[in-house]
């Protein structure tokens, strides 16, 4: 009884080594450069540990959509520029406070107001009016936009429920607000 016991346990050993040794042949064409072209995003925010720094920098960028949406409203050319600058800042306050519960909910303390280097281009976009804001504007709030969409997909996908929840909703109006800045600036004759 102990030998047929014996005989079956090393059996399954040698089973068990000969699959650990298969793999290598099954994964010996899989490249480095094959695996990376493949993998999802795994930034930090995916696996939960930046969350904070997420909602510091979509906090941020929202200060600036709604200063310049401000801006857009008075220093404008285009009716339709001055209409996408009132509704930066109607979308981008509401964006704002719910990522304020959400911050509180998690005990992070938001910024409120911009850096030096950004306040300092809020101040030389006062100065602009006319045709050179229009374009200048509508130039960033595409640019704007794209990294906006890059920061909040990353975070629909991140460890964190509620954050996960929060990006995925606030990406529908982001990706609105993309198309429409991408639709002006198209259309500009500056």
């Amino acid at each position: 009884m102990k030998t047929k016991c014996l005989i079956t346990s090393l059996s399954l050993v040698a089973l068990i080594f000969s699959a650990c040794r298969n793999t290598d042949k099954v994964n010996s064409g899989v490249t480095d450069s094959s695996i990376d072209q493949t993998m999802t995003d795994t930034t930090a925010i995916n696996r939960g540990a930046d969350a904070d720094d997420f909602m510091k920098t979509a906090a941020l960028a929202g200060i600036m959509e709604v200063e310049l949406g401000k801006i857009a409203q008075q220093n404008a050319s285009s009716s339709r520029i001055k209409k996408f600058g009132e509704k930066m800042v109607k979308d981008h306050t509401k964006i704002a406070a719910d990522l304020k519960v959400l911050a509180d909910s998690k005990k992070v303390t938001l910024p409120t107001s911009l850096p030096a280097a950004d306040s300092k281009h809020v101040e030389e976009m006062k100065k602009m009016t006319g045709a050179a804001f229009d374009k200048h504007y509508m130039g960033m709030m595409v640019k704007d936009h794209v990294k906006a969409l890059d920061l909040f997909k990353s975070a629909a996908v991140s460890g964190d429920v509620k954050i996960r929840n929060f990006a995925s909703k606030t990406l529908r109006t982001l990706e609105r607000h993309f198309k429409e800045a991408g639709d002006i600036n198209a259309d500009a004759s500056y």
